[in-house]
């Protein structure tokens, strides 16, 4: 049964007499299994406001907490959905409090998920993502702080799952199985709503849902600590601390004394002329910088004085938030590889996180976005990624299991303390007149290492701008509606070419995804050195002066153990070192099927047979030997194609086919 009351809870104090809290809760049981849950109780509304419609939800039998009903939450497609359920708070809060609790069951291998909206008209804001993944992990992020928290949980087991949200304060603890995971501070400080929609890879029960919110009443005097902001998050990062305090009393706040304390050293700062109308906030900027420690320590702020004496309530005048600040490993680089594409309106989102990582962890990370089926896809490292996400936007960090851009802060704060086995240094030479790039990784191993390990190389692009249409990037932020995105809620909607320049622009991998295999002895030692050459020709249309060149070292079970990045100027600085040779042509991955050209060898043209189930694939990928796309042939449905190679010069060539997970090649050799 469900029930939704108002409850009066009387506070003796000096500033307020009676506070009207509100209550739901709702445990299923009194539905009919197999109903719509927005027609059993009309308290549940849906995203699209449809009672009973594809995003509605029925009742489930098949697992419970109590009783015999729950709600099952199951994606349907590799984008999630078509469920999404909302729970309406009964208005846009931010003061009071709100405690909020539900068990979740997620099956094992599966994932669950579930949001707070800021506001009333959904997607203006989303508050918080509670992010369940499918290998026991939690994150709490939102699409402007990123990474609030995360820790770990039980799989295939009932959990109960709580905020503690103090809005006043805003201070939210999290909460599974009456256990703290921790608290945190929110650049959202507002709630309207819980949304609970299956991501893709989804399974997940939901029972026993209840909240109590109360209404915050305004005494007299009352300044309240809300926010502290610290630029970094590593260990050995210094930044000047930056308080925020709002005004919680109906007087207005003119005067100030804070004070900081961390690592044992305070600081205070006394602010004047604030004017600080009630409910307004204000940031203040501290005078000394901190410098983080190694590990867990604490950072503590207060209001001493406001207007000169002490306000009135004095349980929201200081906040302490505990640092987790890591040691980055010596030498680590962290890769981060982004599905996108400029067809899809959630991957700005990438973009932006792409961004936001490189300035935050800049030398320590290399950020690379894969592009689907826009005219800066590569074909062959786009196939790749793509069968390792389940939708756009997606990060893979060191190759894990995809996340949400938003979400890769976890994944970073981890990867960045494993010591990598080694460090690779690029070197290059460039002839300009021939536009061939020759590349040398050299990988020093600094720890021993038994195995299968792999190097590979990709060339990444930055400033990368186009005019046709297909580089006008689909934009769902625009106007505001989906919340802010790093200025793409003031864009248009697609944002036209002109007005786009895409950066970290994977243009190719080479020799394939997965890397040369073999490409060091079984076992190294440390001091160990190895050099690998790779050879490009640049396309005129790429700009040598915004082209990184990127080495991975990558392990035995696929992981990039390590990254190492140089821009073309200074890779040539770094000089040209004679290693193993890497063709291009190993790129071509291992077909399941090959088709035959003639005449072959050949002076002049090609014919060949295409099987009718490639047909429709639309067109071959001609690559020459160091793996450079040399030509484009349409298909246009042609059982027989003609292939003039007239301009070829003398060498080996390879045709390729991608069609839907199969992929087919000819060998072509120029007279």
């Amino acid at each position: 049964m469900n029930k939704f009351y108002l409850s009066f809870l009387l506070f003796t104090t000096c500033f307020s007499s009676q506070i009207i809290a509100q209550t739901f809760s709702d445990n299923f049981d009194s539905y009919t299994a197999g109903s719509y849950l927005t027609q059993s109780n009309s308290a549940w509304k849906t995203w699209s406001g449809v009672s009973g419609g594809a995003d509605d939800l029925k009742i489930s039998n098949a697992k419970a907490k109590s009783g015999t009903n729950s709600l099952y939450f199951s994606a349907s497609s590799t984008t999630g959905g078509p469920a999404d359920i909302v729970l309406p708070f009964g208005g846009d809060y931010n003061t009071g409090t709100m405690n909020f609790s539900m068990w979740m069951f997620v099956d094992a291998q599966k994932k669950g998920y579930f949001n707070l909206q800021e506001q009333a008209i959904l997607g203006k804001g989303w508050s918080i993502d509670v992010n369940f993944d499918s290998i026991g992990n939690f994150n709490i992020v939102n699409t402007t702080s990123g990474l609030l928290l995360n820790g770990t949980y039980t799989q295939n087991a009932w959990m109960k799952v709580e905020l503690q949200i103090d809005l006043n304060s805003n201070t939210w603890n999290f909460l599974l199985n009456g256990i703290s995971k921790g608290s945190f501070q929110n650049s959202y400080r507002q709630i309207s709503s819980m949304d609970i929609y299956p991501v893709a890879n989804s399974s997940y029960y939901v029972d026993d849902i209840s909240y109590t919110y109360t209404p915050y009443v305004k005494p007299n005097l009352n300044a309240s600590l809300t926010f502290i902001s610290l630029a970094g998050k590593l260990a050995g990062q210094s930044s000047v601390p930056v308080i925020e305090i709002r005004n919680l009393g109906t007087q207005i706040v003119t005067t100030a004394t804070l004070e900081l304390t961390y690592n044992s050293i305070k600081q205070t700062k006394s602010v004047t002329g604030l004017n600080l109308a009630s409910l307004s906030t204000t940031l203040i900027t501290l005078d000394n910088s901190i410098t983080l420690l190694s590990g867990i320590s604490a950072i503590v702020a207060k209001i001493n004085l406001v207007n000169g004496i002490a306000d009135d309530v004095a349980g929201d005048n200081s906040k302490t938030l505990t640092l987790n600040s890591p040691t980055p490993a010596v030498g680590k680089m962290i890769v981060a590889e982004e599905a996108t594409g400029t067809w899809c309106g959630w991957c700005p989102r990438g973009a932006v996180w792409l961004k936001n990582m490189d300035a935050k962890y800049n030398g320590l990370f290399i950020g690379i976005a894969v592009h689907n089926n826009d005219p800066m896809t590569y074909p062959i490292y786009d196939k790749a990624i793509g069968a390792k996400v389940s939708g756009y936007p997606s990060m893979l960090i060191d190759r894990g299991i995809a996340t949400d851009p938003s979400a890769m802060e976890a994944d970073i704060l981890t990867r960045i303390m494993v010591a990598p086995k080694g460090t690779i240094r690029c070197g290059a030479k460039y002839n300009s007149t021939s536009r061939v790039l020759d590349v040398s990784l050299t990988t020093k191993f600094v720890q021993s290492a038994t195995g299968n390990y792999k190097i590979a190389f990709v060339l990444v692009e930055d400033s990368v701008t186009g005019t046709d249409v297909k580089f006008n990037q689909s934009n769902y932020y625009s106007g505001g509606t989906s919340g802010v995105m790093g200025g793409f809620e003031t864009m248009a909607n697609p944002v036209p070419a002109n007005k786009m320049v895409y950066d970290h622009v994977g243009r190719i991998v080479s020799p394939n995804f997965t890397g040369k295999p073999n490409a060091f002895a079984t076992s190294v030692n440390p001091g160990d050195s190895f050099t690998h050459n790779f050879s490009v020709v640049l396309d005129p249309l790429w700009s040598t002066s915004r082209l990184h060149l990127v080495g991975l070292l990558i392990d035995p079970a696929g992981r990039i153990d390590n990254g190492g990045i140089a821009s073309m100027g200074k890779a040539i600085q770094n000089g040209f070192t004679s290693g193993t040779v890497v063709l291009g042509v190993t790129s071509l991955e291992a077909p399941k099927e090959e088709i035959q050209a003639y005449p072959n060898p050949s002076s002049g043209s090609f014919n060949m047979t295409i099987p009718s189930q490639f047909k429709i694939a639309g067109e071959m990928l001609i690559y020459n030997m160091q793996g450079q796309l040399i030509q484009t042939e349409s298909l246009k449905g042609h059982d027989n194609i003609r292939i003039d190679a007239q301009a070829w010069t003398p060498g080996v060539y390879i045709g390729l086919l991608i069609f839907q997970g199969q992929t087919i090649k000819v060998k072509m050799v120029k007279e």
